[in-house]
């Protein structure tokens, strides 16, 4: 802590679902795979330090200096962290700070950081009645943009070359603020949270689409430990039969009203044959991402593309959607032949999109397809 520096109390608030709290040293493996994140290292330049658990700690227990003060963000009914949120640079006068956050890469577009810049403004505003909160991002981060709209964050211009993130570059950035006296004092309130989806089976011919069972278990462990799976669609870190029942129990649960997962059974002997899941699932734009995996014993029965089609209509008519992305690397042709059979339209290529499971960053291919094609 810097000299002179005021020490701040970090009281635990409540905000629609989420419980923002102050970090315990045995955050640390979270934190630590937060910081794995390409996109989290992306924005989050004190993330890029953190390598491993040890790191972790080391920025936990900076989190908790002076002239600051920082929140886990976790989930009320689980207790996982689901982000961070913090206030830093409070002025010597007590007066000004600036707002940051981070949210996991499961749990984005789902109003966690509108949630959680709101929980932390109004703690700034109120019990620590500070007259000014400034956001700064970089221009190449739009999604922080409408997250301090949302919050009730004015632009107030571009910053040249302003923001380091520590990957070499001097950002542009666009500088927001929210003042104690807008909005009559009261902070923007932030976006509902989605509504839970209701799960369902959905009868597609000869496979059958459910929610993932602990009666699944031992069929997905083999197909997540297969290299093809893996290579293609990182998994759980650690492979066991009592993680891959955890692996389905999530997928079972979809109460954030962000995914809904699917295991895909045939449908006369009841084999998982694979998996496919609508994520980030937005139902104020009315749109998500699909993604799969097929077992080994499966492939080349057009098991994917009967799946991901007969998942899509259901999201295009249960869930109200009008698109629905579907991205794979450029060096796996099989999933550009799965997207075209299922109705997905190639769009075009995102260059070093995406980290795979070998740890290597490549080009994609994005393809969607709309309600109307």
């Amino acid at each position: 802590m810097t000299e002179g520096q005021r020490t701040y109390p970090v009281p635990e608030l409540e905000q629609e679902g989420l419980v923002l709290r102050p970090w315990r040293d045995d955050d640390a493996a979270a934190v630590r795979e937060m910081a794995q994140e390409p996109v989290s290292r992306q924005w989050s330049a004190s993330l890029r330090t953190v390598v491993t658990d040890e790191d972790a700690l080391a920025w936990i227990r900076r989190r908790r200096g002076g002239g600051r003060v920082d929140w886990a963000v976790c989930d009320v009914t689980t207790g996982d962290v689901v982000g961070r949120a913090g206030l830093h640079g409070i002025g010597d006068d007590g007066r000004n700070a600036e707002i940051g956050y981070a949210v996991v890469a499961g749990r984005r577009r789902a109003g966690v950081a509108s949630r959680a810049v709101a929980a932390a403004s109004a703690y700034a505003f109120g019990p620590l009645a500070l007259t000014r909160l400034s956001l700064i991002h970089a221009i190449g981060n739009p999604a922080s943009c409408a997250v301090a709209t949302r919050c009730g964050f004015a632009y107030e211009g571009t910053e040249r070359a302003a923001l380091d993130h520590g990957d070499g570059v001097l950002h542009d950035a666009h500088r927001h603020a929210r003042l104690a006296t807008d909005l009559g004092g009261r902070v923007a309130p932030p976006p509902q949270a989605p509504p839970a989806i209701e799960p369902v089976e959905i009868a597609a011919g000869r496979v059958q689409l459910r929610p993932p069972s602990p009666a699944d278990a031992e069929d997905a462990l083999l197909m997540l430990g297969d290299p093809g799976v893996a290579r293609w669609n990182p998994g759980p870190g650690t492979l066991d039969l009592d993680e891959a029942r955890a692996w389905c129990a999530r997928g079972a649960d979809w109460s954030s009203g962000t995914h809904a997962t699917f295991a895909v059974l045939d449908a006369t002997s009841g084999r998982l044959l694979g998996n496919v899941s609508l994520h980030r699932i937005d139902r104020a734009q009315r749109d998500a991402e699909i993604g799969y995996r097929v077992a080994p014993w499966a492939r080349g029965q057009n098991v994917a593309s009967g799946a991901v089609a007969a998942a899509s209509r259901w999201a295009f008519g249960a869930l109200d959607l009008v698109r629905i992305e579907l991205a794979h690397a450029i060096e796996n042709p099989a999933s550009c032949r799965v997207a075209e059979k299922a109705g997905f339209l190639l769009e075009g290529t995102l260059r070093q999109a995406f980290v795979y499971g070998d740890g290597q960053r490549y080009d994609e291919h994005l393809h969607a397809r709309l309600v109307t094609d």
